[in-house]
């Protein structure tokens, strides 16, 4: 999981120009962090490994709510990244949200290439928050 984590965030840390024991320092700081943060705000997500042919290619976060499956977080290894695994992966979880006639929302950092994902797979920017983008995908009828 820390590889997959690191995979997702050294590009930030590479641009400040710190030594590699530093970076190495900071990203296990951040890793600790989201942990911790995920299971404090999310005490009852479900936490499932991504497998393509037996091989562990990522991970993906979810939190139902009453009417609403949040993703918290979803991850691939970067190479496995463009694939169109994530596509596929987004539209399994529209499919239980229909079947289970359930909205679907997350967060993504703004200027993650993902929005693009997000948004060809039918989700919609609902809420800025900075410096993240709060998206929806609507199944139930408001």
């Amino acid at each position: 999981m820390y590889k997959l984590f690191v995979s997702t965030r050294i590009q930030e840390f590479t641009l400040l120009h710190l030594s590699e024991k530093q970076i190495q320092s900071l990203l296990k700081m951040q890793y600790d962090a989201q942990k911790n943060s995920f299971h404090t705000r999310f005490p009852n997500a479900t936490y499932e490994m991504i497998y393509l042919e037996g091989v562990r290619i990522g991970r993906m976060i979810t939190d139902k709510k009453r009417h609403c499956i949040h993703l918290v977080d979803i991850s691939l290894l970067p190479e496995y990244r463009g694939k169109g695994y994530g596509t596929e992966i987004i539209k399994t979880i529209q499919k239980v949200a229909i079947m289970e006639r359930m909205d679907v929302t997350l967060y993504v950092l703004q200027g993650n290439p993902a929005q693009n994902l997000y948004e060809r797979c039918g989700f919609y920017v609902i809420e800025k928050v900075d410096p993240y983008l709060a998206m929806r995908f609507d199944v139930v009828q408001k």
